[in-house]
Order: structure tokens, then C-alpha cells, then sequence
């Protein structure tokens, strides 16, 4: 049974981050469902800990959770588009800035020019009959502190907080979505009025909730749809402001107006998380800053860093050489230089691979003659001769290096100030780039000031690759938790666990359980809270594509334990401990404990191994270390997840063992004009039917290619008390010639009461007849071979009554010990299995592990290889032959049973006809086939549709092998009437 969670939210936190949501859950009988990036859960991009990261430093792998080059957009009014409406603005002037100077007589912008922007005219871009609803929601509130406070000071003049902000409406807002483009956030609160008198009215919108609210009322400008009914006509319209009417005024063709007035509209909004987007308003330099000072970079400043990829204890962001004034979003602010070591120039990292159209640089309106006159631009982007590959101290790294010039060196350019460089097919400066940084270098002469109030780059497309991992997600509990974290006094604030940190808060001397890092963050996420171990079901995911050819792949992991890696120190030059060997701060931790996530982050850098180099923590008991995580799954495909028209569908999560984590990964890749973006991702799981698991075992391990045998399989179940117990076993099966032999219980034999022959006609009503037996008989089973179209295997069904505890009790290792036949036809096959209650509604079928199921047995595992491995194809019987196909439903056709061998992927198989001259006179559709048992037939027809005439005839079956093995057969056929 599915079933909606009970939630009630105890915390609020502003959307853009995952909010910490504390949830009362009911677990049902069956099997429940759980969404990340929905309503209730809505993408969160803040990295859960920076030094928990296993990538590069310009390529983030986070551990627990984090993002690379990906972004979370809105669409505010649910209509499916993404920013669709935005604030149409026009560079009256052809200077780059948009709507700087209203019509007052003055030069507000201090550029010569009176008036020269005025208010813009808008457009219905979507034609739904509503203006300017859907704009970007980009950035955040500042998350450090120290940050939040210095851009509240002058040059920057950023509110503190979200109070500041509404309370000020010509303040230059918190850090919400800067829907007009104009680098700036919530300066015109919709009120009717121009408040920050740009020529544009009620154009930044307040933030939505953390949590989306399944739906929202918000003003907007809207008109009457039913006046036009041609959408295009709707969006030709351009709508001019009337001051006096308080509306905006769109002439028709042949006459007569639309006036669009404010209006207070019911929306249904989603979230989606995508790559990156630009377009040529979107100044990418402001988006990353924005992305720094929201958090997503932790201290990784994008600006600061003269060496690539450096974490920053400090941020160099104030006075006249404040890096922050260069990327501010300010013409009125600047960074003052003068050409000295250090200070010649800066780098941009743009943590991402772009296309560039448009880099420009500037400085104030009042310094024209400040602009610097001698200068080059380099770039790095993703050739080979980028990446360069180190070992340092016996460790190996990856960084970025070297660079190309994407504007050679410049000499005495004093005009035109602005210094605008395009890339364009056959321009000067080329064609655009693919850039991942930029590195701007003045060579003015020394003691020559000079300054730059912006640098900007503008470019197209997606992010050429980006990545997006979620947090740990812990579904063992009552009530599910995501590993996350918030400041302690601010719960706004997402920071990273290890900023919390344990200190000697009352200065005694010594530091007590309240006083730890874990203590103080276990009300956010408990690492050593109760919890049920968990069977899987099925994930799927809701998205579209923007263009054509993007894609994203999906992994998941799940894990028993909530961490990931086994932490450990260094100790020397490629030696690592994972005890402790001195406290860290007074008497914590102790001396010999285990080093955990918490003391390994407390380490110093020269103590505490590389995140990337820390062992996984895999299952089993690795000295001391219980638990475990299973490696990521191999990749989903977007289209093998997607949601069907009924929200169902999906692919099963491919892992078998019990687990109580799990965690997502999503690897997008784009084109230059496309892109996948994911709207939500939603699994399925349940309380296992036998809760500590059970283990599967086969015996023998190899068998003869393609010849029918006999195998032992065997199930040891292990309850707990109290659970619902089972009475389906589904074996997969290779062929669905395969047969039962016997089915017996602590080895006493039971009888089968009933088998449905298997075959083409019997395959899919076999399952059905089998769910519609009902077992009460002590030592009896029915079973049947059926196809499961939800997986597309075969599989070996069986029904019992419902065996639980009391059939198996602890300490008494009881197995189920199943014989069955069947042939194998690949270098290895898996025998998968699983054990569920049909007598459960939505119960979730709980795989086997494979293991020591019985002593007695050798293997521990499911898995058959082959030997005799010879060949491709053979043929087993073809029939009738001859045949009669003269229309008397009497041997009109001739059947091909054929078994094709060690194929690993599908390929197509081929069925021709020649006469005995060697002329094709028929072939048979081709067919695409895998390892297995393939069947074809032939109607007597040839190629132009007519009987062929009486004779023999020479046949050849071919496939397209992976194999270096036999691909093709021939033989005769005779045809008679």
C-alpha cells in the first residue's frame, strides 16, 4: 500500500535549500514511497561537508551530498516552463546596462547621455495571458556570517536580513531571485510603483517559501485571454506602461486595446534541478558569486584564489582592492590596481564548462581614464593539455593548468572604456569558447592606477557537465531524516557539518557530552538513532528534455551504517590509522578510539588522509567497522525511469541486501543547445517479510553450454519475530524451458500440487494462474515459469502457505532446498531471487543474498559459469521438415528452435532462404534476440509474397555475435504439397 507520509514541519528555511523537515511517518504494511525534489523535499545544491569531496577541485565529487554545475529553477506557475516570462529589458543605448537612466532630465548613471533608458515595453513571451510571472529564483541569503555582515556595509549595501530587506524598498534586497537580470535582488517589491526607479514596475518578486507550497497565491499583471484566442496574436502583443491607469496597455492589430492590471492568481509551482543555463542577459560571473555567497562553495572563493581550486579561510573581498567589487553586480563599485606582484590582475573559476559569447570589463562611469590600457585575457578549457596529473608525497592529484589566450595582449587601448570582446563565427576574437576559467593579466605601466568595476561574461547553453548528489538519506527510522546540516543559531543557514565543531564552550578544561560536535548536531540528523533495516522497490523519476540530446544518468548506493568511507589519519608517507592516537581538543576523543567523521574533520590538513584516498566502507565487518555501504549501481538511462502516464513505472533498484540508507547520484551531460532537467526523483520501499534476510546458494557452478541440468538451489531465511513471513519464491531463470525437480523444507519433500505448463501461449497467464492459488496444506507448492513484465526476466514461481519464524527458528539453520533443470546459456549467469507475501497489499519482493546458505554447499553465491564454450548458435530441432504450406492449418509452417550462446548485449538474428542455385527467394523479419532459447518460423512465401514452388531448400540463421564464436548455420528444408 502507498501511502502519502504524515509530515509536520517544526523548522522553516528559505527556499533554494533543502529544508531540515522532521517527519512523523507512518510505515505501512507493505511498502511506501519517498520523493527527493518535490513539494515537501525540494532540491537542496549546499554541499552537506567540503572536505568530504573525492573529485578534483574544479570538479567537486561531494561524499554525502553536493552539487557540480547544477541549478534549481522554478516554475511559479505550473505550467511547465521554466522562466518563461521574464522582464523583457532592451539596452536602449547599446551600452550593456539595461534601464539605468529614467526619463527625469538627469544623468542618473553619470554616462553623458539624459534619459537614455526608459521603461521597456513587455511582452506575454508565453502567451497565457499573464506578465512577467515566471523569472529566475536564483542565489540565496549570504550564509557566512562575516560576509553577511561586511556586504551590509558600503560599497555593498546588502540587507542582513530578510526584515532589513522588505522593510527598505529602495534597499538593494537579501540575495532572492534576480528576475530581471540586473544583478540585483528584490529592489521593486510589487506594489504598482517603480520603487527603485529603473523604468520597470514590480519586476523582482518576492522569494518563495522554503517549502513549495502545492499552491500559492501571488499578484501578477494579467488581461483578458479570451479577448484573443490565437496564442501567437497573445504574444505579439507589446504592452506599454500607463502611469495614469496603473496597468500596461497593448494596441491590437486592426485596433482596440489590452490593458493588463494587477491581479492576485492561485499558482501551482514545481521545482526542477538542471545544468546550468545561460543566455545572453545572464551574466555568468554574477551567477557563480552568487553561488559563493549563498554557500554551494563552502570558503571555495571563485575570485579570490590565485592558485585554482584553493579552500580560503579568508575572503579578500573588501576595500578598493576587495576582489568582491569586481563582481558585485555594481558600476559604481570598483577594484583599484596597481602593477605590483599580486595585484595585476584576477582569475575567475567557473566551476563548469561553459560557452562563452561575450566577456566585457569596465570601470566606473566617473573614471573612464582608469580603464586598463594594456592587458591579455587567457582561458582554460577542456583540452587534454588542460588536465595535468601529479604524484605529490605518494599521492596522486588532478588540477588544471596552462591556458590558451582568448584575447591576446592589448597595448595602450584607452578607448573605448568599456572593453567588449564578442566570439562569433569569422569575428576577430573566433568562434565561442568552451571555458572553464578565465584569467585576466594588465601589463599598464607600473605605478599606473587603474580599476575595474565589473568583469562579466555572457554565453549560451548548458553546462557541459554537471553532477548532483544527494544527501544520505536515512529510511530505517520512524521518522526519515536527511543528513544535513544548519547553523545552530540560525537555522536559515545551511553550513557544512564540519563547522560545527566541538570546543571547550565553558572552559573547564575538559569537554562533555553536550560540548561534542555529534551531541550538537544530533537533533538535525542522529547518527546513532534506531532504525529497521529496509527492503527496496523501484525508483523512477519525472523530467524533461530542453532541446534535443541531453542526458542524465542515475546511480544509487544504499548502506547499513551512515557513513560512507572509513575514516583514518596519516601517519607517514602512505601509512594510515583508523585509531586515534591523541586527543584532539583536551580529553576528546579518547586516546585508541576509532577516528569518525567528526574527530576526522577535527584533524589537522597534514593529518587527515585525503577524502578521496579513505577506504569504502563495504559490508561486512572490516576491523571493527560494522555495517557497510554497497558500491554505486551502474547507470539508469533517463528513459528507463521515467514516470508513466500514471505516475507509476520505474526500474528496480537493483541492490539485494537489507539496507536502511540510500543515496542518489545524477551525472548530466548536455549538448550546446541541450539539456535534461529532473522535476522529482521517487523510490519505493517496505519492511522486509523476513527481517534479518535471506541468503541464497547453487550448487553446481559451472555447467556444459546450452545442456539441459540439474541444480541445487538453496534459501536459509533468518526472522525475526513478528515478521509477516512469505509465501512467494521467484527464482530467475535463464530459459523458459526450465522445470522444477523437487521443493523441500529442512530436507522433508513437499508436494507440488500444480504446474502450468510453460511455453509461448503459457508465459504470461502462468503468473495470473498462480496468484489466484491459495495454499493452506502443510508441505505442499505450486509453482510455475513465467515472464515478468516488469523486469523483463523469466522466472521460476513458487507458492507455499505463508512460512515464518515458527517454521524457521533461530540457531536451527533451516534451508528451503529447490532442485530444478534448466540450460545456460552465457559465460556467467546470475540466479537471482526473491521471497514476498502476495496476502500483503503493495508488498515489495525482498531479494536473496547471496552467501553460505548451506554449509555442505562450496560457493556462497548464485552465479554459473560455462565451460565448452564453442560456439554462438546451434540448432535444436526444425520441424516440421518437410512441410506443407498449402493452407490446411496442417504443417503449414516450418518452426526453427535454436539456442543462441554467450551473448551479453542484444543483437539481431537473420533466417534466409535459397534455392539450390543459390538464390535468396525468402527471408524472415529479423529478430532481436540475447542468450537464450529464440524460436523463428518460415510460411512456405517468398520474397514477393507467393508460395514457393515444391524443392529443397538451403536455410541460413546468422546473428550479429559479440563473440568470436560459430555466428552462422545452414541446412536443408524441403518444402511438399
Amino acid at each position: 500500500m502507498v501511502r502519502s507520509p504524515l509530515k509536520v514541519n517544526i523548522a522553516s528555511h528559505y527556499w533554494g535549500f533543502l529544508p531540515l523537515s522532521f517527519l512523523f511517518w507512518i510505515v505501512p504494511a507493505g511498502s511506501d514511497t519517498w520523493r527527493v525534489g518535490d513539494a515537501e523535499h525540494p532540491w537542496r545544491l549546499h554541499p552537506v561537508s567540503i572536505l568530504l569531496d573525492a573529485g578534483e577541485s574544479f570538479k567537486p565529487d561531494f561524499i554525502w551530498g553536493g552539487n557540480h554545475a547544477v541549478e534549481v529553477v522554478v516554475d511559479d506557475d505550473g505550467d511547465g516552463l521554466i522562466d518563461e516570462d521574464p522582464v523583457d529589458r532592451i539596452d536602449n543605448d547599446g551600452d550593456g546596462v539595461y534601464n539605468e537612466d529614467p526619463e527625469d532630465g538627469l544623468d542618473n548613471d553619470k554616462d553623458g547621455l539624459l534619459d537614455e533608458d526608459g521603461p521597456d515595453a513587455q511582452l506575454d513571451n508565453d502567451g497565457d495571458g499573464m506578465l512577467n510571472e515566471d523569472g529566475l529564483m536564483s542565489g540565496g541569503v549570504i550564509y557566512d556570517h562575516d560576509l553577511r555582515k561586511l556586504y551590509s556595509e558600503a560599497p555593498f549595501g546588502r540587507h542582513q536580513t530578510i526584515e532589513d530587506a522588505a522593510a527598505d524598498p529602495l534597499g538593494p534586497g537579501y540575495g532572492w531571485g534576480d528576475d530581471d537580470y540586473d544583478s540585483r535582488f528584490n529592489e521593486d517589491p510589487i506594489d504598482g510603483e517603480d520603487n527603485d526607479l529603473d523604468g520597470l514596475i514590480d519586476e523582482d518578486d518576492a522569494a518563495p517559501p522554503v517549502i513549495l507550497p502545492r499552491s500559492w497565491t501571488r499578484p501578477v499583471y494579467a488581461y483578458d485571454v479570451s479577448q484573443i484566442e490565437d496564442i501567437g496574436k497573445r504574444q505579439a502583443l507589446v504592452f506599454e506602461w500607463d502611469g495614469t491607469r496603473s496597468a500596461y496597455v497593448a494596441k491590437q492589430e486592426g485596433g482596440g486595446e489590452v490593458v493588463a492590471t494587477q491581479d492576485s492568481r492561485r499558482f501551482t509551482p514545481m521545482d526542477w534541478i538542471r545544468p546550468i543555463s545561460l543566455n545572453e542577459k545572464r551574466n555568468l560571473i554574477r551567477t557563480i558569486d552568487d553561488r559563493f555567497l549563498s554557500g554551494i562553495y563552502g570558503r571555495r572563493d571563485p575570485y579570490a584564489a590565485e592558485v585554482l581550486g584553493t579552500n580560503l579561510t579568508g575572503t579578500p573581498r573588501t576595500g578598493d582592492a576587495g576582489y568582491g567589487q569586481i563582481v558585485d553586480g555594481s558600476i559604481f563599485t570598483a577594484r583599484r590596481l596597481s602593477q605590483s606582484t599580486g595585484t595585476s590582475g584576477f582569475k575567475a573559476e567557473l566551476f563548469g564548462i561553459y560557452f562563452i559569447d561575450l566577456i566585457r570589463i569596465r570601470p566606473r562611469p566617473d573614471f573612464p581614464d582608469r580603464t586598463p590600457t594594456s592587458y591579455r585575457i587567457s582561458y582554460i578549457g577542456d583540452k587534454e593539455s588542460n588536465y595535468q596529473t601529479r604524484l605529490v608525497q605518494g599521492e596522486i592529484t588532478r588540477r588544471l593548468v596552462g591556458g590558451d589566450f582568448i584575447i591576446p595582449l592589448q597595448v595602450d587601448q584607452l578607448l573605448p572604456p568599456v572593453k567588449e570582446f564578442r566570439f562569433e563565427r569569422d569575428g576577430e576574437f573566433g568562434e565561442p569558447k568552451k571555458v572553464q576559467v578565465l584569467d585576466f593579466r594588465s601589463d599598464t605601466p607600473s605605478g599606473v592606477l587603474w580599476e575595474a568595476a565589473e568583469f562579466e561574461a555572457y554565453g549560451h547553453g548548458h553546462a557541459m557537465e554537471a553532477s548532483y548528489v544527494t544527501e544520505i538519506i536515512d529510511v530505517g527510522q520512524n521518522q526519515p531524516a536527511y543528513r544535513r546540516y544548519f547553523d545552530l543559531e540560525d537555522p536559515d543557514r545551511p553550513v557544512t557539518f564540519e563547522s560545527v565543531q566541538t570546543l571547550d564552550d565553558d572552559r573547564d578544561g575538559r569537554i562533555q557530552t553536550e560540548e561534542l560536535s555529534q551531541s550538537l548536531l544530533e537533533d538535525q540528523f542522529d547518527i546513532e538513532a534506531d532504525g529497521q533495516l529496509v527492503t527496496w522497490g523501484k525508483v523512477r523519476w519525472r523530467g524533461e528534455v530542453e532541446g534535443r540530446g541531453g542526458s542524465v544518468f542515475v546511480r544509487l548506493r544504499v548502506g547499513t551504517s551512515p557513513d560512507t568511507r572509513v575514516y583514518q589519519r596519516k601517519v607517514g608517507r602512505g601509512v594510515y590509522s583508523p585509531f586515534i592516537n591523541d586527543p584532539l581538543v583536551l580529553n576528546w576523543p579518547s586516546r585508541g578510539s576509532r577516528v569518525d567523521a567528526f574527530s576526522y574533520v577535527a584533524l589537522s590538513s597534514l593529518e587527515r588522509a585525503r577524502a578521496d584516498l579513505l577506504p569504502l566502507n563495504v559490508p561486512g565487518d572490516q576491523d571493527g567497522m560494522p555495517g557497510g555501504w554497497s558500491p554505486w549501481s551502474a547507470p539508469f538511462s533517463f528513459e528507463e525511469g521515467l514516470v508513466d502516464q500514471d505516475g507509476e513505472g520505474g526500474v528496480q533498484i537493483p541492490i539485494p541486501t537489507l539496507s536502511r540508507y540510500i543515496q542518489f547520484r545524477l551525472d548530466f551531460e548536455s549538448l550546446e543547445d541541450s539539456a535534461v532537467r529532473v522535476d522529482y526523483l521517487e523510490f519505493e520501499y517496505g519492511s522486509p517479510v523476513v527481517g534479518r534476510g535471506v541468503v541464497a546458494e547453487i550448487f553446481p557452478g559451472s555447467a556444459d553450454l546450452g545442456v539441459t541440468e540439474s541444480f541445487e538451489y538453496v534459501l536459509r531465511p533468518d526472522f525475526n519475530v513478528g515478521d509477516a513471513g512469505f509465501n512467494r519464491i521467484d527464482i530467475s531463470m535463464p530459459a523458459p524451458t526450465a522445470e522444477i525437480e523437487s521443493f523441500k523444507v529442512d530436507d522433508q519433500e513437499w508436494t507440488n500440487v500444480g504446474v502450468v505448463p510453460a511455453g509461448d501461449n503459457a508465459l504470461m497467464g502462468a503468473k495470473a494462474w498462480l496468484d489466484t492459488i491459495r495454499l493452506e496444506a502443510d508441505r505442499s507448492f505450486a509453482s510455475v515459469v513465467y515472464f515478468d513484465s516488469l523486469d523483463g526476466l523469466t522466472k521460476l514461481g513458487i507458492k507455499t502457505s505463508v512460512m515464518d519464524e515458527s517454521d524457521f527458528p533461530r540457531g536451527q539453520d533451516r534451508e528451503i532446498q529447490i532442485r530444478f533443470r534448466t540450460s545456460v546459456f552465457q559465460m556467467l549467469t546470475e540466479f537471482g531471487s526473491w521471497v514476498w507475501n502476495d496476502n500483503r497489499l503493495g508488498n515489495l519482493a525482498q531479494s536473496a543474498t547471496p552467501g553460505n546458505a548451506a554449509d555442505r554447499l562450496p560457493l556462497d553465491q548464485v552465479r554459473v559459469t560455462v565451460i565448452g564454450a564453442d560456439k554462438a548458435l546451434e540448432v535444436r530441432n526444425i520441424g516440421p521438415n518437410p512441410f506443407t504450406p498449402n493452407g490446411d492449418a496442417i504443417n503449414d509452417f516450418v518452426e526453427f528452435n535454436v539456442d543462441v550462446f554467450l551473448l551479453i548485449d542484444e543483437v539481431t538474428a537473420e533466417l534466409t532462404i535459397f534455392d539450390l542455385s543459390g538464390r535468396m527467394v525468402a527471408q524472415v523479419a529479423p529478430s532481436n534476440v540475447t542468450a537464450g532459447e529464440l524460436k523463428l518460423s518460415w510460411d512456405g512465401k517468398g520474397i514477393d509474397g507467393a508460395l514457393v514452388s515444391p524443392g529443397v531448400y538451403i536455410y541460413r540463421l546468422s546473428i550479429d555475435s559479440d563473440t568470436d564464436k560459430k555466428k552462422a548455420v545452414t541446412g536443408s528444408i524441403g518444402v511438399v504439397y
